[in-house]
């Protein structure tokens, strides 16, 4: 229960103090809970301060622990912050907070490299960030116009020149006069306490996010990927411990390919697509191969066909190949006259019915008399009077399937 003292300051409209605006590397604290709310099964906890980074700005909220119990989010609306538990607190006051230091410390990197990056790339090609997404395991940004891949790594270079420079990382609250005197990277959100994050001279950023204190704490920059996205480019990146992590896996992998093609590391790339040569031409050969052997096979399952009415009713279940050659016989079979295919094909846990015909057979609708065998193997699927095909979960009932679609033929011919 919370107390009648705290519920009456909730009356009173006292909202929790955002002390995380103000010291970013506090990571324990001690407060008050002010209000539980329940949703959904989750207990909703208001604090009357809080350390904790709400989701905002394109960053994730904070986690960590209230009085020991897990907080999986922690949100605003309508001027509150909602800390989400799974349990209810049974203490409300003096109450223990221990925010994850490893995530925070993590999206303080993350953000603050973003502001950094997109400032020299406003600075150096006049390119804007119309976009921003920031997650646990990725990080993006969105830019208003192209750029090649020449200005991208001299863009990338200056960027970790000024982490090098361990420029400082300030937490700004101009009034208005001195508001205009900034050269803001982008319009604020909000009209009144506006929060700037000055990188030295180089960025002035509206931001309510949680930053570093100092460029050098990211260690360093690294983009990661590129592409093409609304008629800009999207850029994918990674800093400080991501970067490292990032740099540890493609070592890693750079250190077993060179072991595995006994080839010094500057050599591996050529190396891999002399590889890929080779393997191309013989996936070449093997397909020239396969098709020759899938004549070969359409020819043998012809000569054992049952003759139903000088109609030929080829059969057979496939398990020995892919379903890509199953079609193949088939295309081969009823290119000529006087045939029916029926083929089941079955492997792993999906079961696969193709029934085809001839030009010249009419009795035959292939479409209409695939649905009830389907439903043998819960499949669905369809075509045109020529050849339909499907596929179904139901694999051991595949041979029930295959008897029923060949005794509906055999009464229609």
């Amino acid at each position: 229960m919370i107390s009648n003292y705290y519920k009456n300051k909730l009356k009173g409209g006292i909202m929790a103090e955002k002390i995380y605006e103000k010291d970013q590397y506090q990571n324990e604290f001690t407060a008050n809970i002010i209000d539980i709310t329940t949703e959904e099964g989750k207990y909703h906890v208001k604090l009357d301060k809080t350390y904790f980074y709400p989701e905002g700005g394109g960053q994730p909220s904070d986690q960590g622990k209230i009085n020991g119990l897990n907080v999986e989010h922690v949100y605003k609306k309508d001027g509150n912050i909602f800390h989400v538990l799974d349990e209810k607190p049974t203490k409300i006051k003096d109450i223990k907070c221990n925010i994850d230091w490893q995530r925070r410390y993590d999206f303080m990197q993350q953000h603050t490299g973003q502001h950094l990056l997109s400032a020299v790339l406003k600075n150096e090609y006049d390119l804007n960030t119309v976009g921003f997404s920031l997650s646990e395991s990725n990080l993006r940004i969105d830019l208003d116009k192209q750029l090649s891949f020449q200005q991208l790594k001299q863009i990338e270079e200056k960027t970790n020149q000024y982490i090098y420079k361990a420029i400082n990382v300030e937490i700004l609250y101009p009034d208005q006069t001195a508001l205009k005197e900034l050269n803001l990277r982008k319009e604020p959100a909000v009209d009144q306490n506006i929060r700037v994050i000055k990188i030295g001279n180089i960025d002035f950023s509206p931001c309510g996010g949680t930053h570093l204190k100092n460029t050098a704490e990211l260690g360093m920059i690294k983009i990661i990927d590129v592409e093409n996205y609304k008629g800009g480019v999207r850029l994918e990146f990674v800093c400080g411990k991501r970067a490292l992590k990032d740099y540890d896996l493609k070592n890693e992998i750079c250190l077993q390919l060179r072991d595995i093609l006994s080839v010094p590391e500057e050599e591996i790339l050529k190396e891999v697509k002399r590889y890929q040569r080779v393997i191309n031409t013989h996936k070449d050969r093997l397909s020239t191969l396969e098709k020759e052997l899938m004549g070969y096979k359409a020819e043998a399952l012809k000569k054992s066909a049952e003759r139903v009415n000088k109609i030929l009713v080829v059969k057979k279940l496939w398990t020995e190949f892919s379903y890509d050659n199953v079609q193949v016989v088939a295309n081969i079979l009823c290119n000529q006259a006087n045939i029916i295919c029926i083929f089941a094909h079955k492997q792993k846990e999906t079961a696969r019915l193709l029934i085809a015909r001839s030009d010249n057979v009419k009795a035959i609708d292939a479409n209409e008399v695939i649905n009830e065998p389907l439903k043998c193997i819960k499949g669905r699927g369809g075509g045109n009077k020529l050849k339909a095909q499907g596929g179904g979960s139901q694999v051991d009932n595949i041979l029930d399937a295959f008897d029923l679609a060949y005794q509906m033929i055999k009464e229609q011919l």
